[in-house]
C-alpha cells in the first residue's frame, strides 16, 4: 500500500479541490482507513445545510465508498495510543486518537499518509505528505 488517505484530504476532495481527482486517479495505491471513513461521514451528517450535507453523501459515495479501506486490528489501538501520547508528551505535535489509530495502520502497512495534519503525523514518525500542496505534481 503506498497511500493511505486522511480525512483533511477527503475533505478538500469533497470540496472540490481542483488537484483532488487527477493525484487520487494518478495513485497505483491508494486506501483509507475504516476509522477515516467514519470521521468523514460524522462530518457529513452534522452540517446542517441539506445541500451540502447532500453533496458530502454523493462525494462519499462515488468517490470514498469504492477505496479500499483497511481496518483497525487490535494492536493499533495500543500502537497509536503510544504514538500520540510519546508525541504530546514531547510536545512536538497534538495527535488524537484518530491520528494515532491512521498512523499505526499506516506504519502496519509501510504506507505513506496523505494529510494536510503534517505536523502531528510526523510527531509519530510515520512517513506522511501533502499531496495536494500547489508544488506537487499530482503524478508523484
Amino acid at each position: 500500500m503506498r497511500w493511505l488517505i486522511d480525512s483533511d484530504v477527503l475533505i478538500e476532495g469533497e470540496r472540490a479541490y481542483p488537484g483532488f481527482v487527477p493525484w487520487l486517479a494518478a495513485q497505483a495505491e491508494v486506501a483509507t482507513a475504516d476509522i477515516i471513513r467514519a470521521e468523514f461521514l460524522i462530518g457529513v451528517h452534522a452540517v446542517p445545510d441539506a445541500q451540502k450535507r447532500q453533496r458530502g453523501e454523493l462525494f462519499y459515495r462515488h468517490r470514498i465508498s469504492g477505496l479500499a479501506s483497511l481496518p483497525c486490528e487490535l494492536s493499533d489501538y495500543e500502537t497509536g495510543a503510544r504514538l500520540a501520547g510519546e508525541a504530546r508528551r514531547s510536545s512536538r505535535g497534538n495527535p488524537g486518537l484518530v491520528d494515532g489509530l491512521l498512523a499505526a495502520i499506516a506504519l502496519r502497512h509501510g504506507a505513506k499518509v496523505a494529510t494536510k495534519n503534517l505536523k502531528d503525523c510526523k510527531a509519530m514518525n510515520c512517513p506522511c505528505e501533502n499531496p495536494l500542496e500547489p508544488a506537487r505534481h499530482p503524478a508523484s
